[in-house]
């Protein structure tokens, strides 16, 4: 952490003060404040835990899922990585229950042609090209002709042929020939057709057991862990445009640290007003600040923690009412970022108010 010295000489030395002289920025009349940036996340692993009911059609083979006797005891290990979902899918010892199907050797009546393997058909459908209208002109498809026959339809072009119902000559449908109607393309006529859910089976699997004529039941422990972030972007006392005023290569603090579940449960047990920064390895001032967001959360069992952390000077002087010196500590020597004072902006602001309704002012009285 920088001194009060080294803050004056770089504020100094931002000023542009040869060898930065003392004159140009005196200690009397200075006031320095320190504040914290800190940047980051937590990442917990939340473990939920439950039973319900598995089954699988068939034979399947469980001899690789682990075996349990009481769910909330079965110990697994902490996550290696908390931001990694996992599902862990357990068996309870002496649940499998393996039975025969209520079907026939894993087949059932087919629904749609009730076993009989053929559904019905229309033998015959109406013509394409006259479609049953006006199939004859002179017998619309009775074979009887009639008094008066009828007009060819507007827009026709087509050639009308010899009606074979009731033999006139060029007053039939050419597709047709007076008929009105055709054979069906799929039964040929028949009335008949192919189920198309069996193909003509009569029967088809049996959705419960897929077809297999067995299935097995079992009581199933799921383990879940999912992650939960909590980011955060926060500063002690100052403007979140704070953070535009560093980079990248600021003396930014680092901190990566990964708490077990037996680290968690020590925590549990320690006193609620110790240092966290032991146990998380974090720097105590930043796990002081952090305090809140590093409690137990239900069902944690793994926690990273990331971070990045700088401590920022912010310098006034008597001197220099209008300005404010930020000074950020570098690689090598500080730097200072320096901005309008809160009073300034203020007095800028009032300033561009009526200056505003100044001109208002005369451009009515002009008008």
């Amino acid at each position: 952490m920088l001194s009060d010295d080294d803050i004056l000489a770089a504020v100094r030395r931002g000023l542009g003060a040869a060898g930065a002289d003392p004159a140009a920025f005196p200690a009397h009349g200075a006031r320095i404040t320190r504040h914290l940036l800190v940047d980051g996340e937590i990442v917990r692993s939340v473990e939920t835990r439950e039973e319900r009911t598995g089954f699988q059609p068939g034979s399947p083979d469980l001899s690789d899922r682990p075996r349990y006797d009481d769910l909330d005891g079965y110990a697994i290990p902490a996550p290696s990585d908390p931001r990694n979902p996992s599902t862990l899918l357990l068996v309870r010892r002496g649940t499998v229950d393996p039975r025969p199907c209520v079907c026939t050797n894993g087949r059932r009546q087919c629904p749609r042609c009730e076993g009989a393997g053929d559904v019905k058909c229309p033998a015959y459908v109406p013509c394409g090209g006259c479609k049953g209208r006006l199939c004859c002109l002179s017998c619309e498809g009775t074979g009887k002709p009639a008094l008066k026959a009828a007009d060819r339809p507007q827009g026709e072009t087509g050639t009308r042929v010899r009606c074979r119902e009731c033999g006139a000559e060029d007053t039939a449908c050419g597709k047709c020939r007076g008929a009105g109607q055709k054979k069906c393309g799929v039964c040929r006529g028949s009335g008949t057709r192919p189920c198309p859910v069996c193909e003509r089976d009569g029967t088809i699997a049996h959705e419960y057991c897929e077809g297999t004529g067995r299935y097995v039941r079992w009581t199933e422990g799921v383990v879940e862990r999912r992650p939960v972030v909590d980011a955060f972007k926060e500063t002690s006392s100052l403007p979140d445009r704070a953070f535009a005023w560093t980079r990248e290569d600021d003396a930014w603090q680092h901190v990566d640290t990964l708490d077990t579940l037996d680290t968690l449960d020590a925590d549990l047990d320690a006193d609620p007003g110790a240092d966290l920064g032991a146990d998380t390895g974090l720097d105590p001032a930043v796990a002081a600040y952090l305090k809140p967001r590093l409690g137990h959360h239900d069902g944690e069992v793994g926690r990273r923690v990331r971070v990045r952390h700088l401590s920022l000077a912010r310098v006034t002087h008597d001197d220099h009412p209008h300005r404010v010196h930020v000074v950020i500590p570098g690689p090598v020597t500080p730097r200072v970022v320096t901005v309008r004072s809160p009073r300034r902006t203020r007095q800028l602001a009032l300033l561009a108010l009526v200056v505003l309704v100044a001109a208002v002012t005369v451009a009515r009285l002009l008008s």
